[in-house]
């Protein structure tokens, strides 16, 4: 592949939330998830796992449970600077109902060997506790799923399909894993609903790479 094809194919991808209601052949998610699963991974430990809900009354119960949990959110005093965007939270949440199909993405617990040896320190040492946090904050198994999600989605973008990357389910995640029977020692972390597209997006402008970027010679 040319620089130039996989820079279109990353430049045209979009986060599309209105799809056809036609049918996704099941291999062409198969195709993606083969693909996001070749994502690089601490360790090599490969800590990732792919539910592909096609079942309408499922994902129905899925967004009821996610528009639930907007609702409660929009209820509370503390919503009140931020109205219009807690009732458009409401309405919003939930878009991924109409989807074909959702890919529900899970992680594994990761813990390298430098976690276990910070572990066994403990925060009660300074140097440990600092590294901890740090360690936490850029988790190992968070940055390995972003990596497998992220070439899930160029995946279905790739074969004509539209896709998004919902974060925000997560607010539901405890009524999620039960209503997919996420085994213990994985944990629900993003939904991706699928579709052939409704929509067309434009691509919001990215910032200069002059602001982005700093080169140390």
């Amino acid at each position: 592949m040319e620089y130039q094809e996989l820079f279109e194919l990353v430049r045209t991808r979009r986060s599309i939330r209105r799809y056809r209601p036609d049918d996704v052949p099941d291999e062409m998610l198969q195709r993606a998830i083969e693909l996001a699963t070749w994502a690089p991974s601490g360790g090599n430990f490969q800590p990732w796992r792919f539910t592909v809900v096609k079942n309408r009354e499922l994902i129905g119960k899925l967004a009821d449970a996610v528009e639930s949990r907007s609702r409660l959110m929009a209820s509370w005093p503390e919503s009140e600077p931020y109205r219009a965007h807690a009732d458009r939270w409401v309405v919003t949440s939930a878009f991924f109902r109409h989807a074909p199909a959702c890919i529900a993405v899970q992680v594994g617990a990761y813990q390298s060997v430098a976690d276990r040896l910070l572990a066994a320190r403990g925060e009660g040492d300074p140097a440990a506790r600092e590294m901890i946090e740090w360690r936490r904050f850029g988790s190992s198994r968070i940055q390995t799923i972003g990596g497998a999600i992220m070439l899930l989605l160029l995946a279905l973008h790739q074969q004509g399909l539209g896709a998004c990357w919902m974060a925000g389910p997560l607010q539901a995640k405890a009524e999620i894993e039960r209503l997919l029977g996420v085994p213990e020692g994985w944990d629900f972390v993003a939904l991706v609903p699928v579709g052939f597209p409704a929509e067309e997006r434009e691509g919001a402008p990215r910032k200069p790479l002059s602001e982005v970027v700093e080169v140390i010679r």
